[in-house]
Protein backbone atom coordinates (compact mmCIF):
# COMPACT_ATOMS: atom_id res chain seq x y z
CA UNK A 1 0.00 0.00 0.00
CA UNK A 2 1.38 3.55 -0.72
CA UNK A 3 1.98 5.77 1.35
CA UNK A 4 1.10 9.87 1.89
CA UNK A 5 3.50 12.49 3.60
CA UNK A 6 1.74 15.50 4.72
CA UNK A 7 3.79 18.73 5.47
CA UNK A 8 1.99 20.80 7.95
CA UNK A 9 3.18 23.98 9.03
CA UNK A 10 2.72 24.43 13.47
CA UNK A 11 2.73 28.09 14.54
CA UNK A 12 2.80 28.29 18.54
CA UNK A 13 0.47 30.11 20.47
CA UNK A 14 3.30 32.56 21.20
CA UNK A 15 7.30 33.19 20.81
CA UNK A 16 7.92 31.75 24.60
CA UNK A 17 6.73 27.97 23.84
CA UNK A 18 9.57 25.58 23.35
CA UNK A 19 9.12 24.28 19.92
CA UNK A 20 11.40 21.79 19.94
CA UNK A 21 9.74 20.25 23.08
CA UNK A 22 6.67 20.52 21.66
CA UNK A 23 8.07 18.66 18.02
CA UNK A 24 8.86 15.82 20.85
CA UNK A 25 5.46 15.93 22.64
CA UNK A 26 3.96 15.95 19.29
CA UNK A 27 6.02 12.94 18.09
CA UNK A 28 5.04 10.60 21.40
CA UNK A 29 1.79 9.93 21.36
CA UNK A 30 0.87 9.81 17.58
CA UNK A 31 -2.36 8.27 15.55
CA UNK A 32 -1.95 4.55 15.45
CA UNK A 33 -0.30 4.22 11.62
CA UNK A 34 1.19 8.02 11.28
CA UNK A 35 4.46 8.77 12.07
CA UNK A 36 7.04 12.29 12.76
CA UNK A 37 9.10 11.66 9.31
CA UNK A 38 10.73 14.90 9.84
CA UNK A 39 10.25 18.43 12.21
CA UNK A 40 12.53 21.97 11.83
CA UNK A 41 12.59 25.30 13.06
CA UNK A 42 11.42 28.15 10.58
CA UNK A 43 11.62 31.80 10.73
CA UNK A 44 8.04 33.53 10.18
CA UNK A 45 8.84 37.29 11.14
CA UNK A 46 10.30 39.52 13.30
CA UNK A 47 12.27 36.45 15.58
CA UNK A 48 9.13 34.04 15.76
CA UNK A 49 9.28 30.60 14.36
CA UNK A 50 7.02 27.89 13.05
CA UNK A 51 7.44 24.38 13.38
CA UNK A 52 7.55 22.75 9.65
CA UNK A 53 6.09 19.03 10.32
CA UNK A 54 6.26 15.97 7.60
CA UNK A 55 4.10 13.11 8.61
CA UNK A 56 4.35 9.93 7.04
CA UNK A 57 1.15 7.82 6.92
CA UNK A 58 -0.75 4.85 4.78
CA UNK A 59 -2.69 6.68 1.94
CA UNK A 60 -5.91 5.58 2.99
CA UNK A 61 -9.25 7.64 4.00
CA UNK A 62 -9.59 9.13 7.99
CA UNK A 63 -5.70 9.30 8.64
CA UNK A 64 -5.11 13.07 7.53
CA UNK A 65 -8.66 13.96 10.17
CA UNK A 66 -7.09 11.79 12.59
CA UNK A 67 -3.96 13.87 12.66
CA UNK A 68 -5.22 17.21 12.52
CA UNK A 69 -7.71 16.25 15.70
CA UNK A 70 -4.96 15.06 17.40
CA UNK A 71 -3.39 18.60 16.66
CA UNK A 72 -5.75 20.43 17.84
CA UNK A 73 -5.59 18.95 21.19
CA UNK A 74 -2.18 21.34 22.34
CA UNK A 75 -2.42 24.09 23.70
CA UNK A 76 0.77 25.24 22.83
CA UNK A 77 -0.42 25.19 18.81
CA UNK A 78 -2.53 28.54 17.60
CA UNK A 79 -2.85 27.04 13.98
CA UNK A 80 -1.37 24.69 12.02
CA UNK A 81 -1.92 24.83 8.17
CA UNK A 82 -1.16 21.76 5.27
CA UNK A 83 1.39 22.88 2.96
CA UNK A 84 2.05 20.00 0.52
CA UNK A 85 0.94 16.64 0.56
CA UNK A 86 2.22 13.78 -1.67
CA UNK A 87 2.05 10.00 -2.45
CA UNK A 88 5.57 8.09 -2.03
Amino acid sequence: MAKVLVLIRVMPVDENVDLDGLADKISKGLPKGIELHESRREPLAFGAESLLMAFAMPDEEGHVYALEEYLKGFPEIQEFMTEFVTRV
